[in-house]
């Protein structure tokens, strides 16, 4: 593979910045821009060393900088690796980033670092695709999760039951190439209890999936309600600004505005959707139906009505479709008005947005809602490509139960079953298509 260089360190001024490079020349071009102080040639030097020195163009300096050595395969990526930490200010960087590409490397890919330690055997794919977890964590519970992941503790998981399966592969083969005796394994009861506790344990992971994925990315959450009912206000009181245009003026909001917002120990993924009515008018229908599609994928909905307007029958049309949903009913505009708030079977806070400041009852709801979801020290499966793999290997398996319990030959599982395994040894990164590799590393950061 050819020798890359990206800077992986955030794309704006700091105190220091580092620039990495990777491949079977990355030490020859550091030498072609870097001077030792001590006159030392970079390419002699040991692994896990540094040296300070600095970096210079046609004789003139750019900047003092330290040269970090890593030797393969004693290295990040598994390659001989040298990084060079300069000042962080965004042009010195890129001045010593365009002298390294000059000296032979190649601009580095999204995650391209972090890929060629998949491919070089560093790490399994769901540790590289944790590393991107703990990059983007907005918290302690998904910083966690993350560093589990990391230390390839889901992986385990995934080996041991895949390890199952492959007992169970073998055992058949030996059968069915005429032995004379029917392993212990292949016993009717045995095989039925074993495949039934590994599409359990299957199908607990990909329900943790939902409750993992609310820990690190946050509570998807939508702002629904009729038109002029407040929600901008509601939006911009919870994000602490003027995130949302606030008018008189019904159907004012037309595209879905997304927050990200703290509330005490929960995240909001918070999106402002157009107030729901009858209309003729073509593009503020196109945001209803927006508002629609963000509320059925929604994991909360913030609920806002008029209270000076009062609790409609259209109110009580949108909250039936709601029945079974996490709900929260905002009762608005509480200062405009004595009305009290209807009798529902959602959990109901009374506010006034924009002047309302205290999140507290909003907060006592939510810990209510979601208190049934708490860190476990159970890995879980981190994204949806894991989550659809350990699915798609649970309906195999679910498959070869069906067989069992109709007594059909034995033999006619082993289909099923060697493609349960190989959806799992997918997730780690096994006989898998380069398509899928080059796709799950196009989502991270240059420099990663």
């Amino acid at each position: 593979m050819n020798t890359i260089a990206a800077i992986s360190t955030p794309n704006a001024a700091g105190g220091i910045a580092m620039i990495r490079i990777s491949g079977s020349e990355a030490l020859t071009v550091a030498e072609r821009v870097f001077q030792p102080v001590n006159g030392k040639k970079i390419t002699e030097m040991q692994g896990y060393t540094c040296v300070y020195g600095s970096v210079s163009e046609n004789g003139t300096v750019l900047d003092d900088a330290v040269l970090t050595v890593f030797r393969a395969p004693h290295s990040f990526t598994g390659e001989d690796t040298a990084e060079i930490t300069c000042h962080g200010g965004i042009y010195v960087t890129k001045r010593i980033l365009s002298l390294v590409y000059a000296a032979g490397a190649s601009p580095a890919g999204p995650g391209e670092f972090t890929k060629r330690a998949f491919l070089n055997g560093k790490m399994s794919l769901t540790q590289a695709e944790a590393v991107m977890d703990v990059i983007r964590a907005e918290g302690e519970y998904a910083l966690r999760q993350a560093s589990m992941a990391r230390e390839g503790r889901l992986g385990t998981e995934m080996r041991a039951l895949s390890g199952q399966l492959v007992s169970l592969l073998a055992a058949l083969s030996y059968w069915m190439d005429d032995a004379e005796e029917e392993p212990p394994e292949l016993d009717h009861s045995t095989m039925l209890k074993t495949l039934n506790d590994m599409q359990e344990r299957m199908f607990a992971l990909s329900n943790h999936y939902r409750d993992g994925r609310i820990l690190r990315e946050g509570i998807r959450t939508v702002l629904l309600g009729l038109p002029n009912a407040g929600k901008s206000s509601v939006m911009n009181w919870l994000c602490g600004s003027e995130r949302s245009i606030v008018t008189a003026i019904p159907g004012t909001t037309r595209d879905v505005v997304r927050e990200y917002i703290r509330i005490d120990d929960f995240t909001l993924v918070l999106s402002d959707t157009a107030g729901i009515r009858e209309t003729g008018n073509e593009i503020e229908a196109i945001g209803i139906a927006q508002a629609k599609r963000e509320s059925d994928q929604a994991d909360l909905i913030l609920y806002v009505i008029d209270a000076s307007a009062g609790f409609s029958d259209y109110d009580r049309m949108l909250l039936n479709e709601l029945e079974g949903r996490h709900v929260v009913v905002l009762w608005n505009k509480t200062d405009l008005t004595e009305n009290p708030p209807p009798q529902l079977p959602f959990p109901v806070v009374e506010c006034s947005a924009p002047s309302e400041t205290d999140t507290r009852k909003l907060s006592s709801v939510l810990t209510d809602l979601f208190s049934e979801i708490r860190f476990s020290a159970v890995p879980s499966v981190m994204n949806e490509r894991q989550n659809q793999l350990i699915l798609k290997s649970a309906e195999h398996i679910g498959n070869a139960i069906n067989g069992l319990e109709q007594n059909i030959p034995l033999d006619l599982l082993y289909t099923d079953l060697e493609l349960a395994a190989k959806q799992l040894e997918e997730i780690e990164g096994e006989h898998i298509a380069e398509e899928t590799v080059e796709t799950v590393f196009s989502k991270f950061c240059v420099g990663k």
